[in-house]
């Protein structure tokens, strides 16, 4: 065989493989490219067309000056602001908390501005600071009555979105109240409420 017959051989040889390689190079490419997801977050406040939302939640208040517990249960609603910024309304009643004869029932309505960090898709971070209005109802063998006034609150908890319409709240607010019963200003009592509640976006 000539040496220019081989040549010409390898040479095209050489290029039907470069073309079968660039051919399957392009259809991988092409697989990949069909392949990709595009998720979104699952953040409430970024998918739905309402930034407008309501809650449930459950837990446990506990009284630093009664040295007990009780059940409590809430209800609470707000809108986002923005992705990071929420205005939180709420209602909750603290339970029944006693000590000896001594027993006392607090439920507050509440306001606050809600600050969010978003650590992953589906969880985050969040504190707050707003006003509680409280009542507190007293009952002794002496005396009984009742008080209310308006006190700084706070809390911190987070948020584990389920979807983009609902999600599960991890909460802890703090209360501090100073009652007045009978012309008789009582110790100062400061409350702890840890609960989980349920948010479903409007």
């Amino acid at each position: 065989m000539k040496p220019e017959t081989v040549c010409r051989k390898s040479r095209m040889t050489c290029g039907v493989l470069a073309l079968g390689a660039l051919s399957l190079f392009s259809s991988m490419s092409a697989y990949a490219a069909d392949d990709i997801i595009v998720t979104r977050p699952h953040s409430m406040s970024s998918n739905m067309s309402s930034n407008m939302y309501i809650g449930v939640n459950l837990g446990n208040a506990m009284y630093d000056e009664f040295n007990d517990s009780s059940a409590s249960l809430g209800i609470f609603g707000g809108f986002h602001i923005n992705d990071v910024l929420a205005v939180d309304f709420g209602w909750a009643d603290l339970g029944e908390a006693s000590q000896g004869t001594d027993k006392a029932d607090v439920s507050v309505l509440q306001v606050a501005l809600l600050g969010k960090l978003h650590v992953s898709t589906d969880l985050s971070l969040f504190g707050k600071v707003g006003l509680a209005r409280w009542t507190y109802d007293l009952s002794t063998t002496s005396f009984s009555g009742s008080d209310d006034d308006i006190n700084v609150y706070f809390g911190v908890g987070a948020d584990y979105h389920i979807s983009g319409q609902s999600a599960v709240r991890f909460n802890a607010d703090f209360y501090n109240i100073k009652p007045t019963i009978s012309s008789v200003t009582l110790t100062e009592e400061n409350i702890s409420l840890f609960s989980i509640g349920y948010i479903f976006q409007l």
